[in-house]
């Protein structure tokens, strides 16, 4: 007999591998730099080209970009700037991995530190974190329920999200900011930082709106030649659209956005003074988009007064408890120690986070992480040198989402809205982060699929004789348990014994059984 089935295609969880690269090594100034005297600041930003997923393995490499900024013997309050790069090459192993597999690769920058070997070498030393997983698709056919064949289906219902759509494309934002005149020209610009806030994303017909801001920061020297340190900070704001088939208003949509390749130049403005910044900034959007729905299966059959074999399968998949963002800002005293300079101006402030733990309760997402701060400053001693402090300040933080549990997996991912700090005294200040966590619990549910059943012994002429008996419900019956028990059906049994409500069977209660007897 053909069964009426629906294919239902399932990712599931292939695997998920944690891991940490170091990297070691020794960054040689270039010869049209100066001697370095003191390292100010290092920063890295990971780059990743090329991972191939094999058999139970992932190849991976691509370089950690590095910009460093230092001070030289070379004038009180000079400060230089050159960027290098370390290769990244190495292998996750994970058991059970394919090659046919989608994996999602996250990294983070745990650590990271530069030290004066002499004063034309320093050594670098980063460790980055990576954590990858793995989803499979699996596919089911699955019989689904229908009538006028004899057979007594038992349905149940699947929830679960249909992926709708997935794609990459690139944004890109050209624009020119023009320096006002009581900013500094712009002779060298030392390095320049690219972020995002403000995100948001709108599912529409057959689209995604993405609309944010592009913050630029500069730390520059002025056009005079004496090394002078200005920073400035411009907010561009852009949006666009990814246009992507199956997408609709209600469709929940994931769209991770990571800048690539930056590039800022200088320019004369009207009255040839180099004011004018040349930004070209190239955005990746990686979109994920899905529909929840409740799919209609069978999880058992049975022909009354026949032999019914009935064939299953189990599968897994995970499942949506909530998603939740949370924005909080951290405010925190910083005073200097006995061994720094006093504060004069501010230059520039650095902040990066990094999330340690993040644990499931009920109804609750508890996050603890690191924010760290650098801080570029000019002292009130010694003609404006240029000093730095870098203080990590812990936070923790309490996300509410309903429904979730303790055995549940989360994520979270967080990133910087807006970093300040402001000077009190010569010895304090108050630095002031505004943080953006967006969390995201699943768990892994199981269920009972019936892909094909098998009715013997359907020889007419065998003839069913009735019989009855009379039967007492126990605790943990229902209808259908019992029916199939003996060979009847739950019409039968509701029309016998003149009961309306089919859930309403309660222990000891007496029923009527007219069963099907060969």
């Amino acid at each position: 007999m053909e069964w009426e089935r629906e294919e239902i295609v399932l990712k599931q969880q292939g695997g998920k591998q944690a891991s940490q690269i170091l990297l070691e090594g020794d960054i040689i100034a270039p010869d049209s730099k100066p001697d370095v005297n003191e390292v100010l600041c290092c920063h890295g930003k990971i780059c990743m080209k090329d991972v191939r997923v094999a058999d139970d393995r992932i190849n991976l490499s691509g370089d950690l970009e590095l910009v460093i900024l230092y001070s030289s013997d070379k004038g009180e309050d000079a400060v230089y700037a050159m960027t290098c790069s370390l290769p990244i090459e190495d292998i996750i192993y994970m058991d059970g991995l394919e090659k046919d597999m989608q994996v999602k690769l996250t990294t983070v920058l745990e650590h990271l530190n530069c030290q004066v070997i002499n004063d034309r070498k320093l050594g670098v030393k980063a460790v980055i974190g990576l954590t990858a997983a793995a989803e499979r698709v699996h596919t089911v056919n699955a019989v689904v329920p229908s009538e006028g064949n004899g057979v007594a289906f038992l349905e149940g219902k699947l929830q679960m999200e249909d992926v709708v759509a997935e794609k990459k494309d690139r944004f890109t934002i050209k624009e020119e900011i023009t320096l006002p005149q009581t900013a500094a020209a712009v002779g060298e610009i030392l390095s320049s930082d690219f972020y995002l806030t403000d995100q948001e994303v709108r599912p529409m017909d057959a689209k995604v709106m993405v609309r944010s801001n592009l913050v630029v920061d500069i730390l520059y020297t002025d056009d005079q030649g004496t090394g002078t340190v200005h920073a400035w900070s411009e907010k561009i704001p852009f949006n666009g659209y990814l246009e992507a088939e199956g997408i609709t208003p209600k469709s929940t949509v994931d769209m991770d956005l990571a800048i690539a390749e930056t590039s800022i130049k200088t320019a004369l403005d009207d009255d040839g003074e180099p004011r004018v910044l040349e930004v070209d900034v190239s955005i990746l959007g990686d979109l994920t988009a899905w529909d929840t729905t409740e799919k209609d299966v069978v999880t058992d059959a049975y022909a009354p007064g026949m032999e019914t074999e009935v064939m299953r399968e189990t599968v897994t998949y995970p499942v949506c408890v909530g998603r939740a963002k949370n924005e909080f800002t951290v405010k925190e005293k910083i005073m200097l120690d006995s061994t720094e300079l006093p504060m004069l101006q501010v230059g520039k402030t650095w902040g990066s986070m990094l999330i340690q733990d993040a644990k499931a309760e009920d109804d609750a997402i508890e996050v603890e992480g690191v924010l760290t701060a650098e801080i570029l400053y000019f002292s009130q001693e010694d003609d404006h040198a240029v000093c730095m402090v870098k203080k990590g300040i812990p936070f923790s933080q309490r996300i509410e989402m309903k429904g979730v549990t303790p055995d549940d997996e989360v994520t979270v991912k967080g990133r910087i809205e807006e970093i300040d700090f402001q000077i009190l005294s010569d010895r304090e200040g108050e630095l002031f982060t505004s943080i953006m966590l967006e969390a995201e619990a699943k768990r892994e549910e199981t269920a009972q699929l019936v892909t094909d059943i098998c009715v013997k012994n359907c020889d007419n002429s065998q003839k069913p004789t009735a019989g009855a008996i009379i039967y007492t419900v126990q605790p943990g019956d229902s209808l259908w348990k019992i029916a199939k028990h003996f060979d009847t059906t739950i019409e039968r049994i509701l029309m016998v014994n003149d009961i309306e409500d089919p859930d309403k069977i309660y222990p000891g209660q007496k029923l009527l059984i007219v069963k099907m007897t060969q």
